[in-house]
């Protein structure tokens, strides 16, 4: 299902993004930073601080340099205290999210897309389970299945025939 799904998913970001730029709202992306590509290579000092997950802010000239490939977009960007200039490209299948800005005290911004599918291929899930413990047992699973049926039931909404 993953693979049926990446396809849809990367159209999908790049339909968005493209969206954005001709309404002309300024937007943040995440993505996997393992993916994204820097002209010139950013400084060891300013990379070691990146996380799995990177966040760029689109607005102001870097928006205004947003160019849209058939895989990928390419924006220019300044990196830390120096502002170090480089070229940044992002392939849409690495995209995690893509959030716009609100006017809103309670939230500050909206997520308008996101692929959650993107979360499997980063490498800080690879120590993760991927399954329940064999030591897993019956009571743990009764325990797991009343609680659900509290959730369910303490909603007066919520009628069973």
């Amino acid at each position: 299902m993953e693979h049926d799904l990446k396809p849809i998913l990367t159209k999908h970001a790049k339909e968005v993004i493209q969206y954005l730029i001709g309404q002309n709202i300024h937007f943040s992306v995440q993505c996997q930073s393992s993916q994204v590509q820097f002209d010139p290579i950013l400084p060891e000092e300013i990379s070691k601080h990146f996380h799995p997950i990177i966040d760029f802010i689109l607005a102001g000239f870097t928006f205004e340099s947003i160019e849209i490939w058939e895989d990928e977009m390419s924006f220019e960007a300044g990196f830390g205290k120096d502002n170090f200039s480089s070229l940044v490209v992002i392939p849409f299948s690495s995209i995690i999210q893509i959030s716009i800005p609100t006017n809103n005290n309670i939230m500050r911004d909206i997520c308008v897309f996101m692929n959650t599918m993107n979360f499997l291929n980063l490498e800080i899930f690879d120590n993760l389970p991927s399954q329940l413990p064999d030591d897993f047992g019956v009571e743990e699973e009764d325990e797991l299945m009343e609680s659900s049926k509290r959730a369910i039931l303490s909603n007066p909404e919520n009628k069973f025939h």
